[in-house]
């Protein structure tokens, strides 16, 4: 079993954009992971790039630097933050800027 498991969900923000769900849990007992994991970690082959992609799941800060890295091909990235919603960290397209919140219901 792969020490991440992601799940990748189209949905949209409450303002109708749509993007991709990007959730991940980590599958080990303990629910930690070590840097030396990220090699050979690879993203579901059927992200679409044109899209938008948020990121959730329970990880180290470096995880979410190595996935905002991964995923910075498609128009926006985003990091969701329980508090406020999406946060958009990157941006390809004027639909979306840096630093913009967008409000949503988490898909199921």
């Amino acid at each position: 079993m792969p020490i991440i498991q992601f799940q990748l969900i189209p949905h949209t923000t409450q303002d109708g954009l749509p993007y991709q769900h990007l959730r991940f849990q980590i599958t080990t007992e303990d629910g930690l992971m070590e840097p030396q994991d990220l090699k050979g970690l690879k993203l579901p082959e059927n992200v679409q790039w044109s899209q938008g992609i948020v990121i959730e799941g329970k990880g180290p800060i470096w995880l979410y630097g190595y996935l905002v890295h991964e995923c910075h091909p498609s128009s926006w990235v985003g990091c969701y933050d329980p508090r406020l919603g999406i946060v958009v960290v990157s941006s390809h397209t004027h639909a979306v800027k840096v630093g913009n919140v967008l409000p949503i219901q988490l898909p199921a």
